[in-house]
């Protein structure tokens, strides 16, 4: 994919552990063959331990990175999957050890390495969006038999999760109720399933409010099977 990556599109993604980085084409030779790449640059345990670069500490507190890493940056070619274009590397090491050293590389050479890892980080949101589609609006198997159904699905799935999502934010979020859990009292962020089940019960409240119900008592009554109706899953 970055062999064929246009020049006025940027790519962050992951070096393999084993993966060799070159130096930059010192330049033409004199006789022969153009060079393709220089010297081969140190291997990714070696380059952590390299006393020459100090490593920077970064504290990280976004969502889909929580952490404190300590960072190395350089540039160079991953020749395997770039040929020679320059990239900017950064090796990441977890400052507790709760992540194995890794590296990334990023088509944009003025980026930092907090700017490449927040924006490489900010991709969890995508990855929650298809999860809770797939778990809880029927996006992992749905029933189609008609191409315009399949072509159709996905869309409407993740048109339906952007549309409960605003929801909640602008207002839905004053009807929220979380489930009587003894054993997780400390529960303050809604997921997307709670989303779900405040906009089932406040619609089922919505349709209970049009009947032609007299007694208090009969909407009462009513009130576990309406939260059971509402639960996402």
């Amino acid at each position: 994919m970055l062999q064929k990556l246009p020049a006025n599109v940027d790519l962050i993604s992951h070096v393999h552990p084993k993966g060799a980085l070159y130096e930059p084409t010192p330049g033409p030779k004199p006789l022969g063959r153009p060079l393709k790449k220089g010297r081969r640059l140190p291997g990714m345990t070696e380059w952590a331990d390299e006393p020459a670069q100090p490593w920077q500490t970064l504290v990280f507190d976004q969502f889909g990175l929580h952490a404190t890493l300590k960072v190395k940056t350089r540039a160079a070619l991953y020749y395997k999957a770039g040929k020679d274009r320059l990239l900017t590397i950064v090796l990441v090491r977890d400052a507790v050890g709760q992540r194995p050293d890794q590296m990334f590389y990023c088509t944009r050479l003025d980026g930092d390495a907090r700017w490449i890892l927040s924006a490489y980080a900010a991709r969890w949101s995508i990855e929650v969006t298809f999860e809770n589609s797939k778990q809880l609006l029927g996006l992992e198997d749905p029933a189609n038999r008609k191409d315009k159904a399949v072509r159709r699905t996905a869309p409407m799935a993740l048109v339906l999760y952007s549309l409960i999502v605003l929801w909640f934010h602008r207002g839905g979020h004053r009807h929220l109720q979380f489930p009587d859990r003894p054993w997780y009292r400390r529960k303050r962020e809604p997921s997307f399933a709670d989303l779900l089940t405040t906009l089932r019960r406040a619609s089922w409240q919505e349709k209970i409010r049009t009947l032609p119900l007299s007694s208090r008592l009969v909407e009462k009554s009513l009130a576990p099977i309406v939260e059971f109706l509402s639960l996402a899953g």
